[in-house]
């Protein structure tokens, strides 16, 4: 039984990478046609859990903000599952 729990685990995790690889040629391929030509502001931010700190980092406030948000929420989290 554990030897095909360990199989499909496998297989759900190769599945994946498949998901991200393909996801990545569909967006690339998608995009190519609307690279210079319809002036869009890229926007985004990013947040790194190291234990309970948080690290965050954006492009404009409104990211940033969400993500401090999230970044109160995990810490939440965090102090509950390990107290």
């Amino acid at each position: 039984m554990s030897a095909l729990l360990i199989s499909v685990g496998m297989l759900l995790i190769m599945l994946g990478f498949l998901f991200i690889i393909l996801g990545s040629m569909g967006s690339m391929l998608g995009n190519r046609e609307n690279d210079e030509s319809s002036g869009a502001e890229v926007k985004g931010s990013g947040l790194i859990m190291i234990g309970p700190i948080p690290i965050i980092f954006g492009s404009d406030n409104k990211s940033a903000q969400t993500l401090i948000i999230l970044a109160i929420a995990l810490m939440v989290i965090y102090f509950i599952v390990f107290r």
